[in-house]
């Protein structure tokens, strides 16, 4: 990739607000946090940005907690690509990946959302982005994870780890590795085609790619989102990425 292309690229973090004011310029990539308890649209609202579809799969989480995740995510998502757009929040066009990942049609904007327990995060950029959040928890399964879904390089890294390092190593890899395939619009079958950095010490990024449906030129970074959640961020052919958080 050419040198122009792998440029420094400024990550924009901030809370979520009820319109986006702007696209994100060619070198940067807006990322918006979401209080799921506190949205800034009212859930009513949200709900009635949503196509017929949507609702009717919103309507059949039966657990309300993921209801919730769905139709706040999919309907502030809708609100920002309709600013973008110029267009009713109902009327963006939304594809799908086989992956069943959301993509924009005939738009240069990329964009990717993720939740968990009460929190999301909603990234755009006119980059491949992909975003994954977990909040911080005890995983006594950590290390069977790693060995079903982990590559043998990055399962031999983790057994390496000292133990006060496994938890965080656990999530930084989880997450990282989340984001990159989402960014691709691959599937978790890919999760032990590519290797990321666990040590929590280091900068995260990606150590090597096996599949080549995965692409290449991924840079990686992380943050804490509402202080108990780790995110991350993977976006394509940047050089290096730079947080700045309001």
């Amino acid at each position: 990739m050419a040198d122009e292309a792998r440029k420094r690229v400024c990550v924009r973090v901030a809370a979520c607000p009820a319109s986006f004011a702007r696209a994100p310029d060619a070198d940067e990539v807006l990322a918006w946090v979401v209080d799921l308890g506190r949205p800034p649209v009212s859930f009513d609202e949200l709900f009635a940005r949503l196509t017929e579809d949507e609702q009717a799969r919103a309507l059949r989480y039966r657990i309300a907690r993921v209801r919730e995740q769905f139709v706040i995510g999919r309907g502030l998502l809708r609100g920002l690509l309709a600013d973008y757009l110029g267009v009713e929040p109902g009327a963006v066009p939304l594809a799908y990946l086989p992956s069943r990942k959301p993509v924009l049609q005939d738009a240069p904007l990329h964009f990717n959302v993720t939740h968990t327990e009460g929190a999301a995060v909603l990234v755009a950029g006119l980059r491949r982005v992909g975003v994954d959040i977990e909040r911080l928890r005890p995983m006594p399964d950590a290390e069977g994870l790693v060995e079903r879904f982990f590559s043998p390089a990055e399962a031999a890294d983790f057994r390496s780890l000292p133990e006060r390092y496994r938890l965080p190593g656990f999530f930084r890899g989880w997450t990282s590795k989340e984001a990159v395939i989402k960014a691709a619009g691959a599937t978790v079958n890919c999760l032990a085609d590519f290797d990321v950095e666990l040590h929590p010490d280091c900068p995260p990024r990606v150590n090597a790619i096996r599949d080549p449906k995965l692409g290449s030129g991924w840079a990686l970074t992380e943050w804490i989102a509402l202080d108990s959640s780790i995110v991350a961020l993977a976006v394509e052919g940047a050089g290096e990425l730079h947080i700045e958080q309001e």
